[in-house]
């Protein structure tokens, strides 16, 4: 898709902008800014009905009644993403790809689910991009429940048997059948490539180095190509309310510790390996540009 005029641009992104401001406003609940964005806790999107859970987070958030003593302690906001496990992600990364090179998919998306988390972490206007990785996930671990499921045991496995069925669509799919799990899972494979690396630019950055610029030179490189203009748009806003390095390094490793980078590298080269793997799967078959 091509980009309109340049003169239309900076109107196009002023609207997109304010239709986004607009809309949040509405529906987002009565809590402070330092909440929803700097507590990176998130906050209901577009009218969403929060789990029960999250729902306690908030009323938690609520200014206290009036006659509160003064002075009283406010207690440590919980950190959103403390979840987030980066030993179990790189755990999982290398126990999927088994000593006979194959990409197991049940540690892949084991693998996935952590990302996700770190996702999640880096704020509340990664909302949109979160649910669609989830949804991903989801159609994934329903192929490997459903009655097909011996053939959704390694993604080798999956790419002969969707194939040979005439599953994978390579013009388009057809309405009636289910989400392909070779279309599926290259979203996927592409999506890991940017935290691939951008998790590297983290982990060789500087203390001074914005984090909204490093995961912005990994966008360009491993999504952008595959974006529409409004997308790709869109996704740059959301940049702007990334936590910053130093707070990355707390979600990740619980504070920047002197071999905190290498933990981060380490992770990197696990989810290296797993990419490379899957590109060769999918470039020897011709599905890199599957659409």
């Amino acid at each position: 898709m091509g980009a309109p005029p340049r003169p239309c641009q900076l109107l196009l992104l002023l609207g997109v902008f304010l239709l986004l401001l607009y809309l949040s406003s509405r529906h987002l609940p009565k809590l402070s800014l330092a909440a929803c964005v700097r507590g990176r806790h998130r906050c209901p999107w577009l009218g969403e009905t929060l789990p029960k859970e999250e729902e306690h987070f908030l009323v938690f958030l609520q200014p206290g009644p009036a006659s509160a003593p003064a002075g009283t302690p406010t207690p440590p906001l919980p950190l959103w993403g403390e979840e987030f496990d980066i030993r179990q992600l790189r755990r999982a990364f290398s126990t999927s790809l088994s000593p006979r090179g194959e990409i197991l998919l049940r540690e892949y998306l084991h693998g996935w689910r952590q990302l996700l988390k770190f996702m999640e972490a880096l704020g509340t206007a990664f909302g949109l991009i979160s649910r669609e990785t989830e949804s991903k996930i989801s159609i994934m671990e329903q192929h490997q429940e459903g009655p097909h499921s011996l053939h959704y045991h390694t993604v080798q496995s999956m790419v002969k048997f969707e194939l040979a069925s005439g599953l994978v669509g390579f013009q388009s799919l057809p309405a009636h059948q289910p989400p392909s799990g070779c279309r599926t899972l290259l979203r996927l494979h592409r999506a890991l490539k940017w935290l691939e690396l951008f998790l590297h630019k983290l982990g060789t950055s500087q203390k001074d180095e914005k984090s909204s610029r490093m995961c912005a030179e990994a966008y360009r490189v491993a999504l952008a190509p595959y974006h529409s203009w409004w997308v790709q748009q869109a996704v740059a806003l959301a940049f702007l309310a990334m936590p910053s390095r130093q707070e990355l390094y707390h979600i990740i490793v619980r504070g920047e510790k002197p071999a905190a980078g290498a933990i981060v590298l380490t992770t990197v080269e696990s989810l290296s390996r797993v990419y490379n793997v899957t590109q060769e799967v999918y470039s020897a078959h011709g599905m890199l540009e599957l659409p």
